[in-house]
């Protein structure tokens, strides 16, 4: 079981990829986690579900997003999601992918999108555990 998110450029602000490597080390305490940087899909490889970041995905709760993974790990293992560029996400990745999530309404820059992303999936780890944090 992994859950692994595929972004298509690297984050160059510091104070972004500090908190984003934090909610990832905290997350692999319950699960795999892992962050994956390819502008090129060359190689990309999407074992178990295809998730794709796009405003007209489909909205959660924390706790509805804590039992979406609960039961997406059940049923295929593994879950990668991918966050696009701002043009949106890259036309095979749309043609692949099985599901697709929205993280708000609001538009927001795709490395914005991480960072709630990363603190997200902590959170719902989190509930399916019974951790505190979020409380």
């Amino acid at each position: 079981m992994l859950l692994k998110i595929v972004m298509a450029s690297k984050i160059k602000e510091p104070e972004i990829k500090n908190l984003t490597d934090r909610y990832i080390k905290m997350s692999n305490g319950f699960m795999p986690v892992a962050l994956e940087f390819d502008k090129s899909k060359k190689g990309f490889d999407s074992k178990g579900l295809l998730v794709g970041m796009d405003p007209a995905g489909k909205q959660f709760t924390s706790e509805e997003f804590a039992e979406w993974i609960r039961k997406r790990v059940e049923t295929y293992g593994d879950i990668t999601f991918y966050i696009g560029e701002a043009e949106g996400l890259p036309a095979e990745i749309r043609s692949e992918a099985k599901e697709f999530i929205s993280l708000s309404g609001m538009t927001m820059a795709h490395r914005i999108s991480l960072l709630v992303l990363t603190e997200q999936i902590y959170r719902a780890l989190t509930i399916i555990n019974g951790h505190p944090y979020h409380k």
